[in-house]
């Protein structure tokens, strides 16, 4: 396994803020000419840039699963949450009540 972190290159931002990516790099990562990236800041110093995934929904599958528990677990959660929902006492909607009517002035005739 690769290390977290490994320095490949050193490069300059040119007068238009342009940067080189160091051709190391780039192999490593598999990115190819025309990949859009995602630019992020961390902190004051640190720039990260992410290849933009080609579509977020199956890039970010998954992923929180250790937040939200796994398929079946939700699946499970749901079923409960309806099964309760079935024993409650019906909510009956109160009375609407009484508009309050402002005193109208006296008209003349």
């Amino acid at each position: 396994m690769a290390p977290l972190v490994s320095t490949v290159g050193e490069t300059i931002i040119t007068g238009k803020n342009q940067v080189s990516l160091p051709a190391q790099g780039v192999r490593s990562l598999g990115w190819e000419r025309g990949d859009r990236l995602v630019v992020q800041l961390l902190g004051d110093d640190v720039m990260i840039l992410r290849r933009r995934p080609a579509k977020w929904a199956e890039a970010y599958a998954g992923k929180l699963g250790h937040v939200f528990g796994t398929h079946e677990e939700n699946l499970r959660f749901l079923e409960e949450e309806r099964a309760s929902w079935e024993s409650e006492t019906p909510i009956v909607p109160a009375a609407p009540a009484t508009p309050i009517r402002s005193p109208r002035k006296a008209r003349r005739r």
